[in-house]
């Protein structure tokens, strides 16, 4: 069993821009890449001759939801090249954020040593390139209920919410004639938020999806290292020689931190007394395969799972110097948010559950993630 301490780094970018993003990771010599498809969400104003309804509509934006590998030394040089091949520092292309992680499986790697590129480009040198702290903040909802929770937080300027779409598995299947009350089918939603205004987005998201009550959803946070953020709320003609997105970057950048544009008046920390580490337990294989590991892993435990379909992308021999055939590999991924203590019991139930053999031929990813709701007492009544 092979164990590896890795930055994940995740790339949310226009479907048209997901060749350039894969050509790079080529370059780069990263073997294997994992896309998921989704939708980033903005407001557009409602034309005149409709001048009936709401005065923004939602616009969403084709997007892919793609995940590389490498090691943690090489993560700088990596998301600066990701970023320059899509220009994702132009506003409205997209988001780029790095993360760590822990992969465990058998005789893979998701890069090949010697042609790993380490350097930076010559423009991204420390003092002018510097990821940013931010929050990763996603909701588990009901199909159909992420709509109105990403036009809340385009409305009050919070950020570009992404949506991407996955199936429930585990607690549902356990409720008996009672789980027809949890619908199946979910939307996942994901936004980046600076660390001042990460317990502000939570609060309202809470009471917005009603997620205090059992079956309406998830919320988690996970602290990741963003490079480029969408900052692109509003689709509106430009107006000026500079979009209000490239100047809040450049205030960001003279100010050496997102603090000077937090929502909230004061940051109101959250008692973390008394509440259980917890993590993110994510197992990725092929098409078909994960519904025994989940059973598995509840048995060894674990409360539920979220299902998502990922396309596999990996360098096949090149059948001469300049040309590289390229393959896609259907693959289903399964998150569970477990207590950090449950981790060794969880891998050995899925090992032995047949993970890293055929058919499954998958791995395990684990990274910390933080559950707002787990041991949080309910709010008094007003």
């Amino acid at each position: 069993m092979i164990r590896l301490e890795v930055s994940k780094i995740t790339c949310i970018a226009d479907v048209r821009l997901t060749a350039r993003l894969e050509a790079e990771a080529d370059r780069m010599g990263l073997r294997e890449t994992y896309s998921e498809r989704g939708k980033q969400i903005a407001l557009q104003a409602r034309p005149f001759w409709q001048p009936f309804g709401r005065r923004f509509l939602l616009m969403e934006a084709p997007s892919d939801l793609i995940r590389f590998y490498v090691p943690r030394a090489h993560e700088l040089a990596a998301m600066a090249r990701l970023a320059a091949a899509a220009d994702l520092f132009l506003p409205g292309r997209g988001s780029l954020f790095a993360e760590d992680a822990t992969l465990v499986g058998e005789s893979f790697r998701p890069w090949d040593e010697e042609r790993l590129c380490a350097d930076p480009p010559a423009w991204a040198t420390p003092n002018r390139l510097q990821p940013a702290p931010y929050e990763q903040i996603f909701c588990i909802l009901p199909r159909g209920r992420g709509g109105e929770l990403a036009r809340t937080l385009l409305e009050m300027g919070l950020g570009v919410p992404i949506v991407s779409y996955g199936e429930g598995m585990g607690m549902r299947d356990r409720l008996g004639l009672l789980r027809i009350a949890i619908p199946q089918e979910k939307e996942i939603l994901w936004l980046l938020v600076p660390p001042g205004d990460a317990d502000f987005v939570i609060d309202v998201a809470i009471r917005k999806g009603n997620l205090r009550e059992p079956g309406n959803g998830f919320i988690g946070r996970i602290p990741v290292r963003a490079l480029a953020v969408n900052a692109r709320m509003n689709l509106d003609r430009r107006r000026h020689v500079a979009t209000m997105e490239q100047v809040i970057s450049t205030l960001d950048q003279l100010r050496g931190s997102t603090d000077w544009r937090r929502m909230s008046a004061a940051a109101r920390p959250r008692a973390a007394a008394g509440r259980e580490e917890r993590a993110h337990f994510t197992l990725v294989c092929e098409e078909g395969t994960a519904a025994g590991l989940v059973r598995a892993a509840l048995d060894a435990g674990a409360g539920g799972a979220t299902l998502a379909r990922l396309s596999r992308r990996a360098p096949e021999a090149p059948d001469s110097e300049d040309e590289v055939a390229m393959v896609s590999h259907a693959r289903e991924c399964c998150d569970l948010v477990v207590p950090a203590r449950l981790l060794e019991r969880l891998e050995d139930a899925v090992v032995r559950g047949g993970l890293f053999a055929e058919p499954a031929n998958g791995f395990i990813e684990i990274g910390p993630v933080h559950d707002p709701l787990a041991g949080a007492a309910p709010e008094p009544a007003p």
